[in-house]
């Protein structure tokens, strides 16, 4: 399809360790102008680290990188980014308080000849000069905080193709893009290949691939399987080089059993949110909440942990839980994991013992209130063999961990604290099929342990398998109580889709 002179990147036997853990083992990669390189792999599995290698986060890594026909060792970002390299990433890098024209042309601004005042003109001129280029329906004039995830992903490319970029690798870029947000990156991924751009794509959803790539090469456990053209594979296939085996059943068998009520939920409101919503949660039950995007699920769980304010009883185990709040939550034994991971649920910039153990800190802390090393990383190894956490490193950045990985974390934070009541907010969201069939797994043993559990999940699949009872949530009100086993997937999304009939 493409000729081999073709190439603008050749990455070969790259190696990259941390503190002795090898996370990439010599793997090969290379992208061709004008092609979409599909990247794809477990979480773990060496994809961020490799595209981190290409942008210059790590320089102690080893092998041999050519670019644009030329051999090259990159060793900063701006190195990276000076070549014509960028990465959009899933959290992007746009300036929020900053104008669309502001955010292109950062740091190519220019100031007015007898004054120190920047020269808005020569930066919005600059700017539509690219937005035109690219036929990107923006306003340089418009605040980025108004714009969609979409529309900012576009200021983003948009930034990179002003810089010269020559490869521009795309992180995870619809895993909170709803479909025509993402039908619409689509076209553009497509208009940006046609003009010669060589474009690596990172996805966990394999659906994706034979729409928008070329080619896909496949990483597990830090190396290399394989590299296919689009048209030869199945998802079969691609599943089973992932993997290392066949995914014979993604959902496990349940077999929890649900006891007595242990939280009571009593017209709860918020106005403009939700109102009126009343539910009991039992001992090892799964209850899902179904609902659409905005359907006001979200505000209710964060009304019964207290990250929000609401009216209306939660009771705890036959108490009512008075002045609710995070930390009143947490030490009763109620745990939410987020549904944003990165800004709710973990301490970025801080090691995986540091974010595994801040629910615990009291328990391991000695007579005097001190803290101590040695129990700290001791507990940390712990959660990091029982939940499974890769790369097994207590004093890594959780921030250098992939997402599913992280997600685990912060499971684990909660199982912990011995938590009793265990709130899942979007649990798989952006994290591969590997990581979400043992995310499924590992909810369905907390629940036969005898905690209860709250699930929240846009995949509905998900909700139908794993929840005993269903919630449905349609504008803020508590529509319908639907049985889990045996629900209907099609059915549920129509009760969720539902408009009531007027009276």
């Amino acid at each position: 399809m493409f000729a081999n002179d073709n190439l603008i990147l050749q990455m070969q036997g790259i190696v990259k360790e941390f503190s002795g853990t090898r996370a990439l083992d010599k793997v090969d990669f290379d992208v061709r102008c004008g092609e979409v390189h599909a990247l794809i792999g477990e979480n773990g599995a060496g994809k961020s680290t490799l595209m981190n290698v290409l942008a210059g986060r790590f320089n102690n890594y080893h092998g041999r990188i050519t670019f644009d026909g030329h051999q090259v060792r990159i060793t900063n970002p701006r190195q990276a980014r000076d070549m014509g390299i960028a990465i959009i990433y899933q959290e992007l890098s746009v300036l929020a308080n900053f104008t669309v024209a502001e955010n292109i042309m950062l740091g190519d601004e220019k100031a007015g000849r007898w004054t120190r005042k920047l020269d808005r003109a020569f930066i919005n001129a600059g700017a539509r000069d690219i937005i035109d280029y690219l036929r990107f329906d923006l306003d340089p004039d418009e605040p980025v905080e108004r714009l969609s995830k979409a529309r900012q992903c576009l200021v983003e490319i948009a930034c990179a193709v002003r810089r010269k970029v020559k490869l521009l690798v795309f992180d995870e870029p619809t895993a909170s893009l709803g479909s025509e947000d993402v039908d619409k990156l689509f076209e553009v991924i497509k208009d940006l290949k046609s003009r010669g751009l060589a474009i690596v794509y990172i996805s966990h959803r394999l659906a994706e691939l034979p729409i928008i790539a070329d080619r896909v090469t496949v990483l597990r456990d830090g190396g290399k399987t394989g590299t296919m053209e689009i048209p030869e594979c199945r998802i079969s296939d691609l599943t089973r080089m992932m993997l290392g085996h066949d995914l014979a059943e993604v959902f496990p068998e349940k077999t929890n059993q649900p006891g007595k009520v242990i939280l009571k939920v009593d017209g709860l409101s918020r106005p403009g949110a939700f109102e009126n919503i009343s539910f009991e949660l039992r001992e090892g039950e799964i209850l899902g909440i179904a609902g659409l995007v905005g359907s006001g699920r979200t505000e209710i769980i964060r009304a019964i942990f207290g990250a929000d304010k609401a009216h209306g009883k939660v009771v705890f185990q036959g108490r009512p839980i008075v002045g609710r709040s995070p930390y009143l939550c947490r030490a009763l034994g109620i745990g939410m994991v987020p549904e944003n991971r990165k800004q709710q649920g973990s301490i970025t910039g801080r090691p995986v013992s540091e974010n595994l153990n801040i629910s615990i800190l009291g328990r391991l802390s000695g007579v005097l209130g001190f803290q101590s090393s040695r129990r700290l990383t001791s507990q940390a190894r712990l959660m990091i063999e029982q939940m499974k956490i890769h790369p097994p490193l207590p004093d890594i950045d959780i921030e250098n961990l992939s997402g599913g990985n992280q997600q685990k974390v912060i499971v684990g934070r909660w199982l912990a604290a011995e938590s009793k009541v265990i709130i899942f907010d979007e649990p798989t969201q952006g994290i591969d099929v590997g990581t979400k069939s043992q995310m499924y797994r590992l909810i369905v043993e907390l629940a036969c342990q005898g905690r209860a559990i709250i699930l929240i999940s846009s995949e509905l699949i998900e909700i139908t398998k794993l929840a005993d009872r269903i919630l449905v949530i349609r504008d803020g009100r508590l529509v319908r109580e639907m049985q889990g086993p045996g629900t209907d997937e099609d059915a549920l999304f129509a009760e969720c889709v539902r408009k009531d009939n007027p009276e």
